[in-house]
């Protein structure tokens, strides 16, 4: 029981850590209600799903020890990739896919073998997750997984139109989430 409380206190203090390094970011160039809120309702689907007696089966927590701590180190490397991520960013982080205003490539950090690596991170950190709670994030990893490729195309998009002379050299030298393989 210990494992899951301390997963729920480590995604809880990242969303604060992310609410908060959200602050002073540079504006985007327009708004995007959509996916804002597709995001949030991802999430809140993922935690009531379970709660149906149709996926029962995904609360299955809490599991032996040893798969526990494998699972808390694979969401803790996963917030630590993705926190990572989120300070090479610096101001030109977004919750969304879009441009921002005075818009850097960063190629820096772990943006130096991955392209996404907060997607990459937060990818990981829900696959720990869910071998150690199960339930809320096992649909959390579906759901947000679905989000993230998409995502990851629709950026590579945008890049290469916000940056059409250094995103090709960049996208070829680079993985898009999974280092050597992707």
């Amino acid at each position: 029981m210990t494992f899951i409380w301390f997963i729920y206190a480590a995604w809880l203090l990242l969303i604060v850590y992310l609410t908060v390094k959200s602050i002073g970011v540079k504006r985007d160039t327009e708004p995007h209600l959509l996916q804002s809120f597709g995001l949030m309702f991802a999430m809140i689907v993922a935690f009531l799903l379970p709660h149906l007696p149709l996926f029962a089966f995904v609360n299955f927590a809490p599991v032996g020890p040893v798969l526990s701590s494998v699972g808390v180190v694979l969401a803790v490397a996963g917030m630590l990739l993705l926190v990572w991520g989120r300070q090479a960013l610096g101001r030109d982080w977004s919750q969304t896919v879009s441009v921002k205003q005075e818009h850097e490539l960063v190629t820096s950090g772990p943006y130096h073998v991955l392209r996404h690596p907060m997607y990459a991170g937060g990818l990981l950190a829900c696959i720990g997750s869910a071998i150690v709670v199960g339930g809320p994030f096992v649909f959390l990893l579906v759901l947000l997984g679905a989000i993230f490729i998409w995502r990851v195309g629709a950026e590579d998009r945008l890049l290469a139109r916000q940056f059409p002379d250094e995103f090709p050299a960049y996208a070829r030298r680079t993985n898009a989430l999974v280092p050597f393989v992707w």
